[in-house]
């Protein structure tokens, strides 16, 4: 049986990939002299906010794990990167966390530390 729902990863892949699409916009409006200040401001606002929801979102559905949280914790990290934020790294990054979770036999296969039943 699976750790995460297919209802709480549809939720969290909105919120993930809505934080992606955000940067999307700050990416291509950033050279917009007020505009752009204010838009990159509050993305790296989200960063933040999106980092410690998806970090403490993982630790509650058993994604306890040095590979299951460095997983997700890269593509959280990667998005405070200016001009690499632009890509979707967030949400891959999410996705496989997901997947190593409720596959914990393939997260032991790949090297990753099994969660804590």
């Amino acid at each position: 049986m699976a750790k995460i729902s297919l209802p709480e990863i549809i939720i969290m892949v909105m919120i993930v990939g809505g934080a992606d699409l955000f940067e999307v916009v700050i990416g291509f409006s950033a050279g917009v002299p007020v505009v752009g200040q204010i838009l990159i401001f509050f993305g790296l606002m989200i960063d933040v906010f999106v980092l410690a929801l998806t970090q403490f979102w993982f630790i509650m559905k058993g994604g306890i794990g040095f590979g299951k949280q460095a997983s997700a914790l890269s593509g959280n990290l990667i998005e405070f990167v200016p001009m690499l934020d632009i890509l979707p790294i967030r949400t891959a990054t999410l996705i496989v966390a997901i997947y190593l979770i409720n596959k914990p036999e393939i997260a032991g296969k790949i090297g990753a530390v099994k969660a804590i039943k």
